[in-house]
């Protein structure tokens, strides 16, 4: 096993919720699946996510002034997976209204993020994406999708409330 293959199986143990992003830039909107998001500051609330510079969103990402996260609902594995191929055709037939900034926003997600970006910084093949966020929409009706050792799966316990106190 490589040393990339051997860490990417590493990392995969880390669970993760999954999202998709949007972004617009003039009349191109763009959007990808991604697991590399993460909370940067509650004051002011700045938010992160990843893109590599592979991906054909990267310019659109770059380019853009905004975007939204929409972490996915576990009834939403149709999006992860439309957001995780490339092409515009990945937005036919997908239901979506658009926040104040002009990105898509995908109603019964778990939580969106309306963003306006604040920084970007390389790092290697890839680009951080660091945003501040301007609104925000939350649905608790259902469970987050989660992504582990390359499957998701469902976070059974969130709904009941579970307390970890309790374990050995």
């Amino acid at each position: 096993m490589s040393t990339v293959d051997g860490i990417r199986r590493a990392l995969s143990n880390y669970a993760t919720g999954v999202t998709v992003i949007t972004a617009r830039d003039g009349d191109e909107l763009c959007g990808l699946t991604a697991n590399s998001f993460t909370s940067v500051s509650l004051t002011p609330p700045l938010l992160l996510f990843c893109v590599g510079r592979a991906r054909t969103s990267y310019e659109v990402f770059r380019r853009a002034e905004s975007f939204s996260i929409n972490v996915l609902s576990a009834t939403q594995k149709h999006l992860s997976e439309r957001f995780a191929s490339s092409g515009r055709e990945k937005w036919l037939g997908i239901d979506y209204a658009e926040d104040e900034l002009g990105n898509a926003i995908f109603p019964g997600a778990a939580a969106s993020f309306s963003c306006r970006k604040r920084q970007i910084i390389d790092a290697a093949d890839h680009m951080i994406v660091l945003g501040e966020v301007m609104d925000f929409w939350e649905d608790r009706n259902d469970s987050p999708l989660v992504y582990c050792r390359s499957s998701y799966c469902l976070p059974v316990d969130i709904n009941r409330h579970a307390s970890l106190r309790g374990l050995p």
